[in-house]
């Protein structure tokens, strides 16, 4: 794990000047890359599984053996997502980089390199879905799961492809800061701590792809007149993306919670006629079911 963090830094944390000078927006890397590394995440995820039902056999114990990996991978995640984060509130607040209606060519005051940063961690996020295929948990890897991952990868290229600087930052430092508490989650949970905001996850998600949406126009309507075309699919490209993710998260969401809620209902009813000290049982049930769900839905 550590070796896969080198290799990926040595090819993201290249020299900020070059990045956002020679890099960033129209000499971005091509379609290649992304279209190469998503096609790759599909094609790896049935022969990742097919190799791990033939090699690891039943005697061992995957969890156990990817513990340590998993906690240095979600730490990682966590500083890495919390550094993107306090580069953009430095450039909001100490390098003058507006809150909205940027210049798309702004791209010298750090946020567009931890634009660049957060794009680049789309990739190394697709180790996500490999632990949960070598853990066995392939019920987690859903159409949403994979949607997302391979999706967001290129909404992100398209975004700094044709609207580098500006307020491109606005999407990424929500997104990053999501992904502080996600991970900071996975990571307390492998060391058995307990996490209070365990249970606001999924509703925090579904807040950030409201936010974002509801950001987009405003930003928009900044938007000098002369502007290209071509600018404007950052717009559109965003925007699909957050409101699919947004029907596909809320739907999960509603038959994870109906399938978890149908059995503490039943509880309830045939507790109705029981003791208090029953009610109280009941009640407890219906936490942890909710608590299930909410480890499930933010997995």
């Amino acid at each position: 794990m550590a070796a896969f963090f080198a290799v990926w830094g040595r090819y993201t944390f290249v020299g900020e000047d070059r990045v956002v000078k020679d890099e960033i927006g129209d000499n971005i890397h091509n379609w290649s890359v992304p279209l190469g590394l998503t096609v790759f995440y599909v094609v790896s995820l049935p022969l990742l599984r097919l190799l791990a039902s033939r090699f690891l056999s039943d005697n061992i114990d995957v969890k156990l053996l990817l513990r340590e990996s998993m906690i240095l991978y979600n730490a990682g995640q966590v500083l890495l997502n919390g550094w993107m984060v306090y580069r953009f509130l430095d450039a909001l607040v100490f390098r003058d980089h507006p809150f909205i209606g940027g210049s798309t060519r702004l791209v010298d005051t750090g946020a567009s390199f931890a634009v660049w940063v957060h794009y680049c961690d789309k990739y190394l996020e697709f180790f996500d879905t490999y632990f949960m295929v070598l853990r066995g948990n392939m019920n987690q890897v859903s159409f949403l799961h994979v949607y997302h991952h391979i999706t967001i990868a290129w909404a992100w290229w398209i975004g700094l492809k044709v609207y580098p600087g500006g307020d491109i930052y606005f999407g990424a430092l929500f997104n990053s800061f999501i992904h502080v508490l996600m991970y900071s989650y996975y990571a307390l949970s492998l060391l058995k701590i307990p996490c209070p905001w365990k249970k606001i996850l999924t509703q925090a998600q579904l807040i950030q792809f409201v936010s974002v949406v509801a950001y987009s126009p405003f930003s928009a309507a900044r938007m000098p007149m002369e502007s290209p075309w071509t600018e404007y699919v950052a717009y559109y490209v965003q925007c699909f993306e957050m409101i699919s993710l947004f029907i596909l998260f809320a739907l999960f969401y509603r038959k994870a919670y109906a399938k978890r809620a149908a059995p503490a209902k039943r509880v309830s009813s045939s507790a109705s006629t029981s003791t208090r000290e029953s009610d109280n049982s009941t009640e407890e049930t219906s936490i942890s079911s909710i608590d299930e769900f909410q480890n499930e839905s933010t997995k």
